[in-house]
């Protein structure tokens, strides 16, 4: 049996863009963790009167976007405003996620969205203050490797 390939997620970034071309991309500061929910694919119920063996069957429908959590360290710089900007501007923006892949390559996907939930805290006396920001994808996302 063969060594294992995983990789640990660090130095893994999120990314806000200007459009433009190129797009000039910003990475967020203090971002500790990246919950990339891709997209999921809707089944469709296609069984008829004479299905095979009396099974259903069913057809790919249409790729639902999905969302990308990103939580970290609130440190209120311009990065992490800028995240408020884009929220109450109801602003469809370019994003990228970096982060690393098998041996010294690096996983890309870019992409449009827009900011459906932002939250800082909890605030307490004793811990350190958070954000956390969710991105609802908005069209076809690009996948590369690196």
């Amino acid at each position: 049996m063969s060594a294992t390939q995983a990789v640990i997620g660090y130095n893994s970034k999120f990314w806000t863009g200007v459009a433009g071309s190129p797009i000039a991309y910003t990475a967020v500061a203090e971002v500790n963790q990246i919950d990339l929910q891709d997209y999921t694919v809707s089944e469709i119920d296609a069984t008829h009167l004479t299905s095979p063996s009396s099974t259903e069957e069913v057809i790919p429908g249409l790729i639902k976007t999905g969302t990308i959590d990103i939580m970290g360290n609130y440190i209120g710089d311009s990065t992490q405003q800028n995240l408020d900007s884009l929220a109450v501007g109801r602003t469809v923006f370019p994003f990228k996620v970096t982060t690393p892949a098998s041996g010294s390559t690096t996983l890309t996907v870019t992409g449009t969205g827009f900011f459906i939930k932002m939250q800082k805290g909890p605030i307490e006396p004793n811990k350190k203050t958070e954000f956390k920001a969710t991105v609802k994808v908005s069209g076809v996302l690009t996948y590369a490797v690196a």
